[in-house]
C-alpha cells in the first residue's frame, strides 16, 4: 500500500502534479491534482506540493479506514466536474445556472477532474468573478453559491471525498432598492395598452402570484387544477428546483382568463404552454413601455411584479411566514427584505393610540384630534431632515435614506432609533 506525488513535465517549463495510489489487494490508480508550478518559482511550487500533501495524507487516512471505498472512488474522482455542472444546468435550463457554467468554462478552459476541486480551486473562481467587468456583486454572488450548491451535490453523491464549500466565504451582496407597485399604479397598468398584452397579463400575474418569470414561462395548463374546489399550481421553481403548490386568487384567475382568450391571437394552433412569451430582451422593453404609459417614474422589470406581490401580501395583514411561504423562500429572512412594510404598518397602529392632553390643551383637543398631532409632529420633523441631508424621492414620494424607503414620518422615527 502506497501514496506517492509523480511530476509531469509540460512544454510551458511547469510541472503538473499527480497523485499514485497503490494497493496490493485492488490494485493501482492515478488522479490529477488540477495543481502545477514552475520549479524556478519556488514558492509557488513549495505551495502546490504542499496543498498536494495534504490530499495525500487524507488519502492515506482513508486507505487505512476503507481501502476499498477509496477505489470504488477513484472512478468518480476522474470524471469533471465542468461536465457534471452542465449536464444539472441543461436537464432543468436553470438561467443561474447556464450563466454560472459559462464563467466556470472560461475560469478554467472547460476542464475540471473532481480531484481538482479544493477550497483554493473555489477562491480561484471566486477571485474571477469578482473580477469581471459587467458582473454586479450581486450577480457574482449568486454564481458562487450555484457552484457551491453543486459541489454539495457532488459530495453527496461521492463525487469528493470532503465537502469544502462552506469555507469559502459568500460575495457580500449589495442593499437594492426593490421598487414595487402600489394597488393605484397596478389600477393604471392593467389598463395601459402596449403592442404585447402577454407581456402585461404576465407580469399581473406575476403581481398576484409572486411567480418567477422563468417560472412563468415554463408553466403549463396541465400544472393547473382545482384542489376541494379551489384552484392551484403545481410546479418546480427553476431557481431553486424545490416543488411547490401555488394557491390562486380571484385576480389571478381573471388574469388566465384573458390569457386564454389571447391564445386565439398568440398561439392559433393551440400551445401546451400557458403565456406565449418573446425572448427576455424583448420583454424587457415592453415592461419599459408598459411602466411609461403607466406613469410610472422609474423603469418596470419583470421581477417588480415578485417583489409587488410580496408588498401587497404583507399589506393586507398576512404574515411573513405565509408569505414566505407563497414566495417559495427556503429560509423566512429571504422575506425579511420586505420588513420595511411591516414596520410601516406598526406606525400606523401606534399613531392611532389616543393622546392625553396635558391641562392648558384639554379644554381645546379631542381625543381625536390628539391622535393625529403625532403623525403631523413626526411628519414634520421627518421633513426637516430630509431637507437637511437632501435626500432624494422614489416614485411614491417617499424618502431614499441608507437605501431604504421611508414617508416622512418613519424618517422621523428612524433617525431617532440611531441617535
Amino acid at each position: 500500500m502506497g501514496v506517492k506525488i509523480r511530476e509531469r513535465k509540460l512544454a510551458s517549463g511547469e510541472v503538473a502534479l499527480y497523485i499514485d495510489t497503490y494497493h496490493r489487494d485492488f490494485g493501482r490508480f492515478s488522479q490529477k491534482t488540477g495543481l502545477q508550478a514552475n520549479p524556478k518559482d519556488r514558492k509557488a511550487y513549495k505551495a502546490a506540493q504542499s496543498a498536494v500533501q495534504d490530499k495525500v495524507r487524507q488519502i492515506e487516512k482513508d486507505l487505512a479506514r476503507d481501502a476499498a471505498g477509496v477505489f470504488g472512488r477513484k472512478a468518480k474522482s476522474t470524471e469533471d466536474f465542468i461536465q457534471y455542472f452542465a449536464a444539472y444546468a441543461n436537464k432543468g435550463s436553470y438561467p443561474p445556472y447556464l450563466n454560472a457554467l459559462k464563467h466556470l468554462i472560461e475560469c478554467f478552459g472547460g476542464v475540471s477532474p473532481f480531484s481538482s476541486l479544493s477550497t483554493a480551486w473555489l477562491e480561484r473562481f471566486k477571485g474571477y468573478l469578482l473580477s469581471l467587468d459587467g458582473v454586479s456583486q450581486n450577480t457574482a454572488s449568486l454564481y458562487l453559491s450555484t457552484v457551491k450548491a453543486l459541489i454539495r451535490r457532488a459530495f453527496r453523491e461521492g463525487f469528493i471525498e470532503v465537502d469544502f464549500s462552506p469555507r469559502v466565504q459568500n460575495i457580500k451582496k449589495d442593499e437594492v432598492v426593490r421598487r414595487f407597485l402600489s394597488l393605484e399604479e397596478l389600477g393604471r397598468l392593467s389598463m395601459a395598452e402596449i403592442s404585447n398584452g402577454m407581456v402585461k397579463q404576465a407580469f399581473l400575474f406575476g403581481c398576484f402570484t409572486g411567480m418567477r418569470l422563468s417560472d412563468i414561462e415554463a408553466l403549463r395548463w396541465e400544472q393547473i387544477s382545482l384542489v376541494n374546489g379551489a384552484p392551484f399550481i403545481d410546479f418546480r421553481q427553476q431557481k431553486t428546483g424545490g416543488v411547490e403548490r401555488l394557491p390562486l386568487s380571484e385576480q389571478a384567475v381573471r388574469t388566465l382568463q384573458a390569457v386564454k382568450e389571447l391564445h386565439v391571437e398568440y398561439a392559433p394552433s393551440g400551445s401546451e404552454h400557458v403565456f406565449i412569451l418573446p425572448s427576455r430582451s424583448v420583454i424587457s422593453k415592453h415592461l419599459h413601455k408598459l411602466g411609461a404609459s403607466a406613469g410610472l417614474s422609474w423603469p418596470l422589470h419583470f421581477h417588480s411584479s415578485r417583489h409587488t406581490f410580496a408588498t401587497l401580501a404583507l399589506t393586507q395583514g398576512n404574515d411573513l411566514f405565509t408569505v414566505s411561504k407563497l414566495l417559495g423562500h427556503r429560509e423566512i429572512g429571504t422575506t425579511q427584505v420586505y420588513s420595511h412594510i411591516i414596520d410601516s404598518k406598526k406606525v400606523d397602529a401606534v399613531n392611532q393610540l389616543p393622546v392625553l392632553p396635558d391641562r392648558s390643551e384639554a379644554q381645546t383637543m379631542t381625543p381625536t384630534t390628539a391622535k393625529g398631532s403625532i403623525q403631523k409632529a413626526l411628519a414634520a420633523e421627518g421633513e426637516k431632515i430630509a431637507k437637511a441631508l437632501r435626500l432624494p424621492q422614489d416614485g411614491q414620494g417617499r424618502y431614499v435614506f441608507e437605501g431604504k424607503a421611508f414617508t416622512a414620518a418613519e424618517l422621523a422615527i428612524e433617525a431617532s432609533q440611531g441617535e
